[in-house]
């Protein structure tokens, strides 16, 4: 799906740009005019809500509002984008994947990206959904809903080998994708010299024995593998749309890899230490129902925990090396640490540590 539309700038943004892409998606309505608001943080790209008014009586189908994600404005934020690949992965799943993945995320519009690496998305407003917070965490029955759409897209994709050889997916060689050794060293020696009193004694023991490891940690992981989220977390959804469903968004790190990393990565984060151990077998358990529901096979329960525990540790690397690659906020600092703070804890009270050398 291309629309042929160029890649701007929100600012850049005309009536007649949002009168094309709707136009493209069959919808005829000629846009007079718009009122344009900044929707969230944006520390890899500029969200923005279109209040769009029409010329004459619109069709039923024509939006009140659409939303656009567009490159940041930060330039360190930009060329991370551009030069590791996470605008164009988010592009890709929007061009060839939304439309098959079953899992709910907004449906789009336009969803372009130039040869600079700069891009331009528009797509279906879900509001009243409110996006989760990363600090508030999941009630129990969002978190079960939010797993319900990953089982959803894990099972969809599940060992997909045509999609696997698809040249625009980021099949990654090792367990991870985009953290290199060579960065996640570098990262951690920036918190540790930009972070003092963050982290606790424990949780800098546990960064520390993975830092140290991440070559080995991040070797190739067997099948199973599916296409995965790799953000799966309360800030990368919407809760309370119309249909009643989890809606996720910012697909910017997506790509196809070992199975269990998203579950693994929403656990740590969305609860306190004390409710993610009273609950998460239960939750795995719950999403493990769902997989099976929706025909996957020879994938025990004693797997997907193998799964869950070797990827405790995956929301430590994007934590920490987001510290060096996004643009840096109050927020986005306490959001880094929270995440780091919760994958070394679920990795230490899942027994992950065994799996790394001394």
């Amino acid at each position: 799906m291309s629309s042929g539309l160029p890649v701007l700038p929100p600012e850049a943004i005309t009536a007649e740009w949002l009168t094309a892409a709707l136009a493209g998606r069959g919808i005829e309505a000629r846009v007079a005019g718009f009122d344009m608001e900044t929707v969230g943080t944006g520390q890899l790209g500029e969200t923005r809500r279109f209040h769009l008014r029409y010329a004459g009586t619109p069709p039923p189908e024509a939006p009140a509002t659409v939303v656009g994600k567009f490159s940041s404005a930060n330039p360190v934020a930009a060329e991370s984008g551009r030069t590791m690949g996470f605008y164009r992965a988010e592009v890709m799943f929007y061009r060839e994947l939304a439309h098959k993945a079953r899992a709910r995320t907004p449906l789009p519009y336009v969803a372009e990206i130039d040869e600079q690496g700069d891009f331009a998305l528009l797509f279906e407003d879900l509001a009243p959904a409110q996006t989760g917070d990363q600090f508030r965490g999941c009630p129990l029955d969002e978190a079960r809903a939010a797993l319900k759409e990953a089982a959803l897209l894990h099972a969809t994709f599940w060992n997909d080998e045509a999609l696997m050889q698809q040249p625009w997916l980021y099949v990654p060689e090792g367990a991870q994708g985009f953290y290199t050794t060579e960065l996640i060293e570098r990262s951690w020696d920036h918190v540790q010299k930009n972070y003092q009193g963050w982290l606790s004694p424990e949780v800098t023991a546990c960064c520390d024995r993975f830092v140290r490891n991440h070559a080995f940690w991040n070797r190739p992981r067997p099948f199973p593998k599916t296409f995965t989220h790799c953000d799966f977390r309360p800030d990368n959804m919407l809760f309370g749309g119309p249909d009643g469903r989890v809606a996720l968004v910012d697909w910017q790190t997506s790509n196809f890899l070992g199975t269990g990393m998203d579950v693994a990565y929403f656990l740590g984060g969305c609860f306190d230490r004390e409710t993610r151990r009273k609950h998460e077998r239960n939750l795995l358990k719950g999403y493990h129902d769902d997989l099976l529901a929706l025909g996957v096979k020879d994938y025990s329960f004693d797997h997907l925990l193998d799964d869950y525990r070797h990827y405790s540790y995956a929301v430590i690397a994007v934590a920490i090396a987001a510290t060096l690659i996004v643009k840096r906020t109050d927020r986005g600092d306490r959001m880094l640490m929270h995440m780091t703070i919760g994958g070394a804890e679920q990795a230490i009270d899942n027994a992950a540590l065994d799996l790394l050398p001394p």
